[in-house]
């Protein structure tokens, strides 16, 4: 899996630790908490959301290249504003640094460098955020 950010008006920025492969699976598992399954990148999810990690940003996706109209219109809607998602991102680092049942869930998960990705991740959007560009994460498998 690959995570890439494109920042509006600049194009893809630079790739991520692991190519933002833990991150892509922890934002899906969090896109999904929620209907009953069992995973723990979803409880990583829960406790991190306990912790104040807003995770609407974090959640809003798409996976790269589109195939229809339908798609198109789905990474259009995949824009975002940047400086909601640092935020999300700098709670989320914050609790993976600070929070030991975080670390748990992130070790049984076998995600290890979330926290380096999503620090990574973090720095590329707050440089949007500056320049008060919007991003847009897409993923591929």
């Amino acid at each position: 899996m690959r995570l890439t950010v494109e920042v509006e008006g600049e194009g893809a920025a630079g790739a991520l630790p692991g190519q933002g492969a833990a991150l892509v699976a922890f934002m899906s598992f969090a896109a999904v908490r929620g209907f009953g399954a069992r995973h723990p990148l979803i409880a990583l999810s829960e406790r991190v959301a306990d912790l104040g990690v807003r995770l609407g940003p974090l959640t809003t996706f798409y996976e790269r290249g589109a195939e229809d109209s339908e798609d198109e219109a789905n990474l259009e809607r995949a824009w975002q504003d940047a400086r909601p998602l640092a935020e999300s991102l700098e709670a989320l680092v914050k609790a993976l640094d600070e929070d030991e049942r975080a670390a748990v869930f992130v070790r049984r998960a076998g995600a290890e460098s979330l926290g380096e990705e999503a620090a990574a991740l973090r720095d590329i959007v707050e440089g949007a955020g500056r320049a008060k560009r919007r991003v847009r994460l897409t993923y591929e498998l």
